[in-house]
């Protein structure tokens, strides 16, 4: 039985701070049923019609959106991920499995640097734009996919889970099956959820009185910040290797640029934020976000982790 303080109560629905989860949540929690059927035929179009995962969006729109989004991604995501599973798994670790994998961007990115990948992904449209890259996708649910493979079990160097978490009706019982894939003793597992409910976001929210933006029912069940990862990790037998954080899109609000007001101006500050990344060196941004991380400021958290010896 979940409990805790109500910390947002609508009348379409409450999140609570939950006592037993360690991590603020739905109440009452959708059913795994109600959530399998909404991202095999729901999710996709929910996307497309905007307000939801923006840079999914972005990366099936025009050509030229796409373009310049893959390459932003590409230049710091997907490659800091790269570099740090580089820095923390044994020399020839090149197996990866990233479940939710969505339109499959950051597979092809990690396959064209050596790496032996697979794809889980349970939309149907998700799964058939992967498939047209030519990439190994399977498309189920991770207990389907576990179900169905019981040999995959214990075969990846890394699982990546980008922006995934937030979305599953049980974090505990989910992280419990990831773990079952990673080879034991060197597998590590990155996971990137939103920086939701942190200190800025809170301070920002009630000075300009506004309603708390980063709230997205249905499909964001769990709200996390970096302190609440490490410890729902820590209770499940895991340990934080690296953990950083990325551009805190509050500041932008802080200067004026409404962005939850206008989807204008939310494109503007996003092309801001482009440019920053990409003009800053890598390990200069790096060592920014990975400092911000520490007081829990930033829009995402990344975190590496691996089972406990």
């Amino acid at each position: 039985m979940h409990k805790g303080k109500v910390v947002i109560k609508t009348d379409k629905y409450t999140i609570i701070d939950c006592e037993i989860c360690g991590f603020k949540h739905l109440d009452p929690i959708p059913t795994k049923e109600d959530m399998e059927k909404f991202y095999k035929r729901e999710y996709f179009d929910l996307v497309k019609k905007g307000g939801r995962a923006p840079e999914i969006r972005r990366l099936m729109n025009g050509e030229e959106e796409a373009r310049s989004e893959l390459k932003w991604l590409e230049s710091t995501l997907y490659n800091d991920i790269h570099v740090i599973l580089t820095k923390y798994l044994p020399k020839k670790a090149k197996e990866l499995c990233d479940i939710g994998c969505g339109t499959g961007n950051f597979l092809k990115y990690m396959s064209k640097k050596g790496w032996k990948c697979i794809g889980i992904e349970p939309s149907q449209e998700g799964s058939k734009i992967c498939t047209n890259l030519g990439l190994t996708i399977y498309p189920f649910t991770l207990k389907e996919f576990i179900d169905t493979y019981p040999n995959m079990k214990n075969t990846f160097d890394a699982v990546s889970l980008l922006d995934v978490l937030e979305h599953v009706s049980s974090p505990f019982d989910f992280l419990n099956d990831v773990k079952k894939l990673l080879k034991p003793h060197t597998g590590i597992i990155c996971i990137r959820v939103p920086n939701d409910f942190n200190k800025l976001q809170i301070y920002i929210q009630k000075k300009l009185r506004k309603t708390p933006w980063w709230v997205a029912v249905p499909e964001h069940i769990n709200y996390f910040n970096i302190t609440t990862l490490q410890k729902l990790l820590a209770s499940l037998g895991m340990d934080i290797v690296y953990k950083t954080t990325d551009f805190p899109m509050e500041f932008f609000l802080l200067m004026g640029y409404d962005y939850v007001k206008d989807s204008k101006i939310g494109s503007l500050c996003h092309n801001k934020r482009v440019k920053f990344e990409l003009f800053l060196p890598n390990v200069i941004r790096r060592n920014l976000y990975k400092v911000l991380a520490t007081i829990s400021i930033g829009r995402s958290c990344l975190v590496f982790a691996k089972v406990k010896s």
